[in-house]
């Protein structure tokens, strides 16, 4: 390449502007003292400045109220208050409770069976494995023996309601916690309501102490005098624990006696 073509390259190289004519009359000049007159190169105009935005900060922004945001918000059938006016679809409302961990474990709810229109209710603790799996409270062993228990005082379950203080059976047959005892109670308050006995009888120590709100003992509940919302109330063995106790079968018959003397004079009023 020559002198001429490799100043023309390169001045285009650079970015120069003026024509090449103007620099090649100084090319032609001897080796010696070859100069080539400088040329000014415009410097590119600033780009104009601009202050770059800060970006917002999200937790700098007011929070919107609850009123500026638009929900919709149902409440788990857990939390939901009882709301039938009758006792079937009370029960098929509490089939979807969900409000403590035995609804996980449970085979079927046992809500409660029997005369709705009965002055007399029994309300015992929990289902057992028989009540879990027929959906019935008080079947079984002891329900046999409960049914003979009613003979003697010539009732018969047809003439009474049955019902648990709390609905799922607890695995292992465990006594109900306090904490499922409360879960249940809105259930057995609105059965109640709807029921309007004038006698209740709790069948042992665990649901007349969950309740009634108290630790006395068995001894001190059979005897007492007690109410449950307005209601007179009279605690008996569970049949359950008088097939395991043998020897408390008299006392039983004693209360039982005493149920069918006030019962008696319930109905009377």
């Amino acid at each position: 390449m020559n002198d001429e073509a490799f100043l023309s390259v390169y001045l285009k190289e650079i970015g120069v502007q003026t024509p090449v004519s103007s620099f090649l009359s100084g090319a032609k000049q001897s080796s010696s003292d070859t100069q080539i007159t400088e040329v000014e190169i415009a410097e590119p105009e600033p780009m104009p400045f601009v202050a770059q935005q800060p970006e917002e900060n999200i937790s700098n922004q007011p929070m919107q109220s609850p009123a500026e945001v638009e929900t919709s918000v149902v409440a788990p059938l857990s939390t939901l208050a009882p709301t039938s006016n009758d006792l079937l679809g009370l029960q098929t409302q509490a089939q979807a409770c969900t409000a403590c961990e035995l609804a996980s474990s449970r085979n079927q709810l046992v809500f409660g069976s029997g005369n709705e229109s009965s002055d007399l209710v029994f309300i015992g603790d929990a289902p057992g494995r028989d009540e879990d799996i027929a959906g019935v409270p008080f079947v079984g062993r002891s329900g046999e023996l409960f049914d003979r228990m009613l003979a003697s005082i010539a009732l018969k379950r047809d003439d009474v309601y049955l019902m648990n203080g709390v609905k799922c059976r607890p695995q292992h047959s465990r006594d109900p916690k306090p904490n499922e005892f409360a879960s249940c109670e809105r259930w057995l308050v609105s059965q109640l309501e709807l029921l309007e006995p004038k006698l209740i009888c709790m069948l042992g120590r665990v649901v007349a102490q969950a309740l009634l709100n108290t630790e006395a003992s068995l001894a001190e509940l059979r005897a007492g005098q007690f109410s449950f919302r307005g209601i007179p109330v009279l605690v008996l063995d569970h049949p359950s624990y008088l097939l395991r106790s043998q020897k408390h079968k008299r006392r039983a018959w004693q209360d039982l006696n005493r149920l069918q003397m006030q019962y008696k004079k319930l109905q009377s009023v």
